[in-house]
């Protein structure tokens, strides 16, 4: 690629209107008592996307910055998603809405795992940040009950928006191409490169933004690699190469401009979405002792897992630099009671 073409690139990518809520750069910390624990190890740096701002950050504050932009631009008044009951991704919507001052619609459906009179620390912030809560009993259930909503809505004379989970569409996968330039940057000034990503990867515009932007950036020497929170890689690969094909359409790039190859790790799923692993289980106890940082059972439990494991099997060589990408999701470990005092 051409320096003129990459430039042009990229400002077209600062085009993109975009709100200014999430607190970047994150920070990129190395971890050398994990390195230490693990014998003969790469150097491990954290990229700490947990630090990005409203809802208690994670990954989906980059990529609705973008599909909310477009909302408020669109004159959005109700806006609609859906999740899990513990969905970081409802969360960190129902805050911005707050923010924004739109009315939020969450359709959830019940976690793989509950607990009697207890409810998850992320439905009480949805409730507490004025989302409406609407319970289906399925996964399968939310899409057309979402868009049976927006139909009600838009027959009231209301603009209402639907945003698919985890804002995984190339819209919000740009704030993920963007994540890349901001890491290539801090890894530059530290003097570093780094050969691996891992991340936890499910619904996709995460793990598509930042190969997207690798191919822009060039963060990555080898490869990035996404660990599967719950299905199995042949179903996610396709729909993570349609956004990364998305995302060059929206940036006016000519077809077959990206890569699309994909490469997800489903092999530390466990007994499946939601559901901890004993491996994951595991990898939060080292990280939070070796190091102070939490990881959460449902996504980056499981993609450290997958990292611990590379490296324990010898995937990993000590004279290679890794970077695991904190997608956030900590507050699946905390649940608070269902009938909460109020003042």
């Amino acid at each position: 690629m051409k320096d003129l073409d990459l430039q042009q690139i990229v400002a077209r990518l600062s085009a993109i209107p975009h709100l200014n809520f999430g607190h970047y750069p994150t920070p990129i910390e190395e971890l050398p008592r994990l390195r230490q624990a693990l014998g003969k190890s790469p150097r491990i740096f954290a990229k700490r996307d947990d630090y990005a701002g409203p809802g208690f950050g994670g990954n989906k504050v980059r990529k609705l910055q973008y599909v909310l932009a477009q909302a408020v631009a669109d004159q959005v008044e109700v806006v609609i998603t859906a999740g899990s009951l513990k969905s970081n991704h409802a969360r960190v919507t129902a805050a911005l809405c707050a923010k924004l001052g739109l009315r939020c619609i969450l359709v959830l459906n019940s976690p793989a795992v509950m607990f009697e009179s207890l409810s998850p620390a992320s439905l009480s912030l949805d409730e507490m940040f004025g989302a409406e809560i609407r319970r289906v009993s399925s996964s399968e259930e939310r899409a057309p009950t979402m868009l049976t909503i927006a139909e009600q809505l838009r027959n009231e004379g209301r603009r209402a928006l639907v945003i698919p989970l985890g804002a995984s569409i190339p819209l919000g996968a740009i704030g993920f191409v963007l994540a890349v330039q901001e890491a290539q940057q801090q890894f530059a000034a530290l003097g570093e490169q780094i050969d691996y990503v891992f991340h936890s990867s499910s619904s996709g515009g995460t793990q598509a933004g930042l190969i997207a932007g690798n191919q822009l950036f060039k963060l990555v020497n080898k490869q990035i690699i996404g660990v599967s929170s719950g299905d199995p890689a042949p179903s996610m690969t396709p729909e993570i190469a349609a956004i990364i094909r998305g995302v060059g359409e929206m940036l006016g790039l000519p077809s077959g401009f990206f890569d699309e190859s994909v490469m997800v790790l489903d092999e530390y799923i466990g007994g499946g979405y939601g559901v901890p692993s004993k491996e994951g289980d595991a990898a939060i106890d080292l990280l939070a002792r070796s190091e102070g940082l939490v990881l959460d059972p449902v996504y980056t439990g499981k993609a450290m897992a997958g990292l611990i494991d590379w490296i324990r099997k010898g995937r990993l060589s000590e004279n290679e630099n890794v970077l695991f990408w904190h997608t956030g999701g900590q507050l699946a470990i905390f649940y608070t009671p269902q009938e909460r005092p109020r003042a």
